[in-house]
């Protein structure tokens, strides 16, 4: 009953392996007559991943102001900010919490929930503030 079994199993096994086999054929075939998509839509798709998600809130020094993007537009800051951390930005660049302060580099960025970012997108270990 085993062996019975055990053929079976090895049966399907090859039956389903063959059955792929042209599958993939069939595939190819369709894929060589689909144009390629765009390069630069794949540059694009790649430059966003390092980028981080540009959501309302996040806030820059750009130009020496600070800025603020609101309904997907940068606007001045008019007012400091308080992050959900505690974090406050200043009009100036200066994010402080409790006695301890930094000034932010042109093009780096602060999200609302108080996350550092330097100007290429990638966080920045604050762990000394909390």
């Amino acid at each position: 009953m085993k062996k019975l079994l055990l053929i079976a199993a090895i049966a399907c096994f090859t039956f389903a392996c063959n059955d792929g086999s042209k599958s993939s054929t069939t595939t190819t075939d369709t894929a060589a007559a689909t144009p390629a998509p765009a390069t630069p839509a794949a540059a694009d798709t790649t430059a966003a991943a390092a980028k981080p998600a540009m959501k309302d809130g996040m806030m820059t020094l750009k130009d020496g102001k600070m800025m603020i993007l609101k309904d997907g537009a940068w606007v001045a800051m008019d007012a400091p900010v308080t992050c959900t951390n505690g974090r406050k930005v200043s009009l100036k660049g200066e994010v402080s919490k409790g006695d301890k302060k930094r000034k932010l580099e042109e093009g780096m960025m602060i999200d609302k929930d108080g996350q550092i970012m330097d100007k290429d997108g990638k966080l920045i270990d604050t762990s000394g503030w909390d």
